[in-house]
């Protein structure tokens, strides 16, 4: 079924046939400002798909600036048998554009490495299939399930929120179709929503702008394996379907992982050394959870607490922080959250994006770290850093004496949920 083809697109879950597109800047950009470990996705949804070999009709109509887009085929890491996704330059005017073996949903491309300020007008014509497609705000169930009743030529669907793009197969979705997709993606937005509070952004300036793409999350072939945030998407593999469909299990002990992924997103790298990985992640996972209401942290649930009780026995001279464990490592991020709230991470994040400060190795970013958390927090954390292993440069503690902060009036290591 082309764009145009049923007689009633209104009574159903389908992409506009006509849509503008704004440019924007490079996922690079987009990290270098905001402090990010990597980049993410930098697509846009159309709501289409191509089957494989299909060649497909748009019709491009400049509307400001002098840039056009590049249209993808291909969802990363959806598309498992494909090796990489297909792009077409786009130009003015009317184009059909060749197929590739593989097919696949179709986006936008929209970057510059300038000053965004071109846009574009779609539409989209012969080869190109509408999938179910639940926009926020817009599409109702009736309309949902009239498009899930209708369509049976594409594998896969689109939903589409405030700050994500999921794709889910066509399968899952039909089976779940009773399920709330407004309650679906309104939690899927307030995940994201959860991390860009913790680090302090608040599109109070440029420095602090929320993320301009929307997170890419897609099923990922074969059923068997769990979550990954690799590269310009998230992936769930097809076993984990039922969680990303069933609303309750984003929003229960469930959604770690899906909160832990987008957590990788929004990792700073002046204080995520070697070895951290899968530690500093979780200090935006636990921000959803908290958000969520759970009544026991990650930490409680992994019974994480007794490895501290552990490690604290050993002499404070043979402890090595770097040498911990994932889950003894984000003790301590999570003591320094219960001594000072989500405002250090906040002011952190914060500072962090507008200092840019250029570190390269652990001993660089250890040091950052420690003297922005005393600095940020008011107090010589000097005890708490020695008793949690630290291994620096005696410098660094001889640096944090000379601030001239008093020490905080409890043990910070003796903190817990």
């Amino acid at each position: 079924m082309d764009p145009d083809d049923h007689p009633n697109n209104n009574s159903m879950a389908l992409p506009p046939s006509e849509r503008e597109y704004q440019e924007g800047p490079t996922q690079g950009a987009v990290a270098a400002q905001l402090g990010f470990r990597g980049q993410h996705n930098d697509m846009q949804a159309t709501g289409y798909y191509v089957a494989p070999g299909d060649s497909i009709t748009v019709t491009v109509t400049q509307t400001d600036g002098a840039v056009l887009p590049v249209l993808a085929v291909g969802t990363p890491f959806r598309d498992a048998i494909r090796p990489v996704r297909t792009y077409h330059d786009l130009v003015n005017g009317t184009q059909t554009l060749p197929g590739d073996e593989y097919g696949g949903l179709i986006y936008i491309r929209y970057v510059t490495t300038g000053t965004p300020g071109a846009a574009a007008k779609i539409k989209f014509e012969a080869g190109c299939k509408p999938v179910p497609y639940y926009q926020k705000g817009v599409t109702t169930h009736q309309q949902w399930l009239a498009a899930l009743d209708s369509i049976d030529n594409v594998p896969d669907v689109v939903f589409e929120s405030d700050h994500v793009i999921m794709v889910t197969t066509f399968a899952d979705a039909v089976t779940y179709k009773d399920e709330n997709q407004d309650v679906i993606v309104n939690r899927l937005d307030s995940i994201i929503e959860s991390q860009n509070a913790i680090s302090g952004l608040d599109n109070s300036s440029a420095d602090h702008a929320k993320p301009p793409y929307k997170h890419l999350i897609t099923v990922r072939d074969p059923a068997a394996g769990g979550y990954m945030a690799a590269g310009i998407s998230i992936y769930f593999t097809q076993s984990l379907s039922y969680r990303m469909l069933q609303p309750q299990y984003l929003s229960n002990v469930n959604g770690w992982g899906i909160w832990h992924e987008v957590g990788h997103t929004y990792q700073q790298a002046a204080w995520t050394w070697d070895g951290l990985t899968e530690t500093t992640v979780n200090v935006y996972s636990l921000a959803s959870e908290r958000l969520f209401g759970l009544p026991d942290s990650r930490l409680t649930i992994n019974n994480s607490w007794p490895k501290l009780d552990t490690y604290l026995a050993i002499p404070v001279a043979e402890r090595d922080y770097n040498a911990g464990d994932n889950d003894l490592k984000l003790i301590m991020f999570h003591q320094l959250w219960l001594a000072f709230g989500d405002q250090f991470y906040i002011q952190l994040s914060r500072q962090t994006r507008e200092e840019k400060p250029n570190l390269v190795n652990t001993d660089e970013k250890m040091r950052y770290f420690m003297l922005r958390a005393c600095t940020i927090n008011q107090k010589d954390l000097s005890d708490f850093f020695r008793k949690w292993g630290f291994k620096v440069d005696e410098n660094v503690y001889t640096e944090i004496a000379s601030l001239n902060l008093p020490v905080p009036t409890e043990d910070l290591t003796l903190l817990r949920d």
